[in-house]
Parts: C-alpha cells; sequence; structure tokens
C-alpha cells in the first residue's frame, strides 16, 4: 500500500470519526425528570408540574420518549365555570384556567415532535369579571427543545373547542396551530413557559 493511499484512509477515517462525534454532541439528552414553570411578564417563574422522561437513544434525533406529566396545583384555585370545575391562577386583569386534555395520548414526544407534552400543558383565559369560561380563548405552549435538554414555550391564541367533540380516529391531534396566532406577550399573564431539569 502506497504512502498516499495510506493518508488518504487515514483521512478518512478521522472524516468519519469527526462525523459521528458531531452527531453525538448534536444529539440532545434529556433529563430524566424536570420542572415545568409559566413565565409571568416579570420573568417571575411559576410552578405548575413536573414531567419524568423515559430513556432516550442520544444516538437517533428520530427516537421517541416516553412521558409522564404530574400537574401540581399549588399557585391554583378551584373555580366552578360554565358547569365544569377548572383550576386557576388569578391575577388582577386575567386568569389562566389549566385545560386537561380530555382525550388519550401515545405519551411519546422526539426531538422534531413535542406535541403530546404541549397537550398536557392547555389553558383558556378569562377576566376575573366574566362569570363563566369560553374554549374560545384558547392557549397553547408551543414548546422548542434546547441543546441543554431544557424547553421553551411561545405562547399562542386560538379557539380550543375543537376537544368538545372526541376525535374519530385514537390518538389523533385535533388541535391546528394553523388556526392559532401568536400571544400578545404584553397583555398576557403568562407569556412564556420553561421546561427544566429538577434541581436536586
Amino acid at each position: 500500500m502506497s504512502n498516499q493511499t495510506k493518508a488518504s484512509l487515514t483521512a478518512i477515517t478521522f472524516g468519519a470519526m469527526a462525523t459521528l462525534s458531531t452527531q453525538h454532541v448534536n444529539a440532545v439528552d434529556l433529563p430524566q425528570a424536570a420542572e415545568i414553570f409559566l413565565v409571568d411578564r416579570q420573568q417571575q417563574q411559576v410552578k405548575i408540574g413536573d414531567v419524568t422522561f423515559a430513556d432516550a437513544d442520544a444516538d437517533n434525533a428520530e427516537s421517541t420518549t416516553g412521558i409522564a406529566v404530574t400537574m401540581e396545583y399549588s399557585a391554583f384555585n378551584d373555580h366552578f365555570l360554565s358547569m365544569r370545575p377548572f383550576k386557576c391562577i388569578e391575577g388582577e386583569s386575567e386568569w389562566f384556567c389549566h385545560l386537561p386534555y380530555p382525550y388519550d395520548t401515545r405519551a411519546l414526544i422526539s426531538e422534531t415532535d413535542l406535541t403530546d407534552l404541549e397537550y398536557q400543558l392547555l389553558f383558556i383565559r378569562k377576566t376575573p369579571t366574566e362569570f363563566g369560561i369560553d374554549a374560545w380563548n384558547g392557549l397553547y405552549y408551543q414548546l422548542t427543545l434546547n441543546e441543554d435538554g431544557s424547553m421553551t414555550g411561545d405562547l399562542l391564541e386560538g379557539d380550543l373547542n375543537v376537544l368538545a367533540s372526541p376525535p374519530e380516529e385514537p390518538y389523533a391531534r385535533p388541535i391546528d396551530l394553523n388556526e392559532f396566532i401568536e400571544a400578545e406577550a404584553s397583555r398576557r399573564l403568562f407569556p412564556g413557559l420553561i421546561i427544566k431539569a429538577t434541581t436536586p
């Protein structure tokens, strides 16, 4: 084997190793457990729950990870609105009321699909003076997975009345985000959401 051939093979080998190394670094490692916080206009965080993640394959960006969400309602108050019980965080000009997703999901996420987790974090807003509650004022946090394994949510507003009837197919995703708009951050009680690793 000539020296030139050896050099070429060495370059190819190191190039392949570098590619594998880059792929591993770019894969996001999720924590085993994380806390869920709403973020208000002053960047103050209010804890609303916890999420645990099953083991993920860090070498496969499209692998799925199981999730289990447990809501923590210590910051919420109980209300009976429009003939239904709701748990709401009360602001001076706006309430955020959690809307538990009423149908089955696969409870799986991937690096490119966080929908099943987003569906556990639905809210409806109302003013303190409104007697009832209207799913027309639905709130949806569209999540982004960050390189450190945390997630941040951008708040969208839209009609959640689609959830009044069960979807025709099991595990369907009936919420059409094309019909939602970006929320006015200056007007909303909690314009942001963050999910980050549980601190010891």
